[in-house]
This record gives structure tokens, sequence and C-alpha cells, in this order.
């Protein structure tokens, strides 16, 4: 099909009207005037990466990537669709890849703050900690006031030992962003390491403040109260996030098998911490908890495992690395 000015008028202007309802989330609409722009100029490059973005919102992946690379064979110079392409890739866990078109993005523009920061989640996620805070650094030097940087660099330094870094940068990061709920419950995990349960009470409690029905904040305050032995306002706590959630969350199932081993209720104890491994077995708050849960209940062998699949997953973690030594 020949473009004529009113069709590209036409095509813009279902372009943005996709994005109106795209941002809106209206996203059966939005994919229906993203496609109406496709069938009329099928090489556009803008909308080809719209319809990847929606295609990947919605778990479509392999459409999605379709998308993208076709809108790097037409702007192959286009930072934005190479970006996305090296979003998708990490999320399906390629991280070769992932970082093969993340790189081609810094090299058409070496000042990408994003793309660094995308290549050191991937690098964290294969074990390379210390390759990702130097390029997780390297991002921070290009926007300092990008609070998700600060509040990984938080988590690396953490993962690799650091707590006193750790603690520098999640302070930071809440200062540049005290919306952020999930910065709250790194800072009370980071306090806890460092031994000081009461700040990482207020800490949880702070991050409740702006979000109540955070279930990783108020499963964190919880184990923090039962650290404290103030069990019955940490069974509270339970009770609430139950409410909220009825349980569906790995968090909360291994602060309440973690408070059932207490309880001695060691069959009740088992059974939710191998629900919540099965849910996430790759979180090492989950296998730390899981730790705990194993030795309340007499189970040295389940807990040798346990540290050994910690050992793989983050072997200079300061927590890890306490229970090596102890």
């Amino acid at each position: 099909m020949v473009m004529t000015d009113k069709n590209e008028d036409l095509v813009e202007q279902l372009i943005a009207d996709g994005i109106s309802h795209h941002d809106s989330g209206d996203i059966e609409q939005a994919r229906d005037y993203y496609l109406q722009a496709l069938d009329l100029d099928p090489h556009n490059a803008k909308a080809l990466d719209l319809a990847g973005l929606l295609c990947m919102q919605c778990g479509e992946t392999e459409a999605a990537k379709d998308f993208y690379a076709t809108a790097i064979q037409i702007e192959p110079k286009n930072t934005r669709y190479l970006l996305h392409l090296g979003i998708l890739l990490l999320e399906q866990n390629d991280i070769r890849e992932s970082e093969v078109a993340l790189r081609k993005v810094m090299e058409l523009d070496p000042d990408h703050a994003d793309a660094r920061f995308y290549i050191a989640l991937g690098m964290r996620a294969s074990n390379r900690r210390e390759d990702a805070k130097v390029i997780l650094k390297a991002a921070q030097e290009i926007d300092r006031e990008n609070a998700s940087y600060s509040k990984w660099q938080g988590l690396l330094s953490l993962e690799t030992g650091d707590l006193v870094s750790a603690l520098e940068f999640s302070n930071h990061a809440i200062e540049l962003d005290a919306g952020d709920v999930t910065t709250f419950v790194q800072l009370g995990v980071i306090l806890n390491a460092l031994a000081d349960p009461e700040l990482a009470e207020r800490t949880f409690r702070s991050g409740l403040q702006v979000d109540p029905d955070d279930i990783r904040c108020r499963s964190g305050l919880a184990a923090t109260l039962i650290d404290l032995d103030r069990k019955e306002e940490a069974q509270q706590e339970l009770d609430r996030a139950t409410e909220i959630n009825g349980e569906g969350h790995p968090s909360l199932l291994s602060v309440i098998a973690l408070s059932d081993s207490l309880n001695n209720n060691k069959t009740e104890a088992r059974e939710k911490i191998e629900q919540a491994l099965d849910m996430d077995s790759a979180s090492l708050e989950i296998l730390l908890t899981a730790y705990k849960v194993m030795k309340n209940i007499g189970d040295d062998s389940a807990a040798e495992k346990l540290l050994e699949d910690m050992q793989e997953i983050a072997p200079d973690d300061a927590r890890v690395m306490e229970l090596l030594l102890g």
C-alpha cells in the first residue's frame, strides 16, 4: 500500500489513540488501534514496538519478540526498540542474548543508564554480583537521581556481604523515592541483618504507611516481632496479612511456618514452608526463613541442604556467611 499524507495522519492518530487506551489499562482497545495502524503501515516501527510492549504485558512473549525484531530491522539504530528487546530477553531468562541487545544500546548511546541497569540485573541473575555492582555504579554516575539504581545497589551490597553500603544505598533510595514500599522492605531486612530489630520494626511500619496491603512488608514486620519475642503482636500481623492475601504469598507462608515451628506445630510448619519453597525456591529471604524452620523442628539434614542452596545463590551474603561460620 502506498502511504498518502492522509494515511500517515490516520496511522499517527491510531497510534496516539492506542497509547491513550494502553496507558489507561484498556488493553483490548489499545491492541485494536495498534493493529489497525499496522494494517495501514506494516513497516511502522513505532507501532510495532508498542504492539510488542502490549504483548509483553499480556505474557505473549514470542509475539512481542517478533514485533521488536521487526521494528529493529526497520530502525536498527533505535535504542528504544533494542532496550525493549533486551528487557524481554531478560524476563525470559535468556541472559546472554539480553546482554548482547543491551550492549548494542550502549554502543549507540554510551550514556544510556537503563541499558546498564538491565545488564546489571542479568548479571545478578547469573550470580555475577560483583560485575553487576560495577556496571550499576556506572549507571548511577549517569543518573544520580534514579531511586531504583540505589535500591538495587543496596540489595547487591547486602548479597555480597557489605551491610554498611547496603544501608547507605537503601536509605538514599528512600530519600529519592519515599513512595516505594519495596525499599522499606529491603531496608528492614538489612537492619535485621545488622541486629537492629527495633529500627527494623519502625522501618517496616513506615513501609506499611505507604502501602498497608503490602504482604512482604507485613510479613517482614511479623518476622521482626517474632525475633523481638512479641509473638502475639506477630500473630496479629500474620492474621491481617492472611485477611488480605489468604496465605497465597510465599513470604507470608514462610513466616507463618516460622511461627508454627516456634509453637511446636511441626507438621503445619513443614507443610507451609514446603509450599513457600514450591512457590519461590530462588528467594534468599524464604530460604533463610526455611533454614530457621527446619532447625526449629529438628530437621538438620533439610537445613543443611537449604544452606547449600543459599551458598549457590549468594555465597557472600552476610547472613549466609554467619550461618556457615556459626
